[in-house]
């Protein structure tokens, strides 16, 4: 089972340049000072969408790995994720928080394709 420390690292590995690909990509007016603010405001979401799964299902607890470390919940986080990166960003690339937010569902995803990997994966 990854550490915690692992869903850290692989968040922020697959998530960060992700969202600053996004932002590059969409933003009407392109602006640094804005994508440091928006990398460091989903750097955060990222932390805990990365975490958020075991959070919310303790590795401890004899029902880990149910709902929320589910094929389900992946495929809902990334259908959710993908409309966020295809419909909302391009017609609200000028709203910082869909940026952050968006890191939040690739730091999510990140955790269960890292438990995936795992001999127990997914349920």
């Amino acid at each position: 089972m990854p550490s915690r420390k692992t869903h850290i690292i692989g968040g922020v590995i697959f998530s960060i340049p992700i969202v600053g690909g996004i932002y590059y990509y969409f933003a009407s007016n392109f602006n640094y000072f804005l994508l440091s603010g928006i990398l460091a405001a989903s750097l955060v979401l990222v932390l805990f969408g990365s975490l958020l799964p075991d959070i919310l299902e303790r590795p401890s607890n004899p029902e880990h790995r149910k709902f929320f470390h589910s094929w389900f919940m992946l495929s809902f986080i990334f259908i959710t994720a993908f409309i966020a990166c295809f419909v909302i960003i391009p017609r609200f690339d000028h709203v910082f928080i869909i940026y952050p937010i968006f890191g939040f569902l690739l730091g999510y995803i990140s955790h269960l394709l890292l438990d995936s990997t795992t001999k127990s994966s997914l349920t």
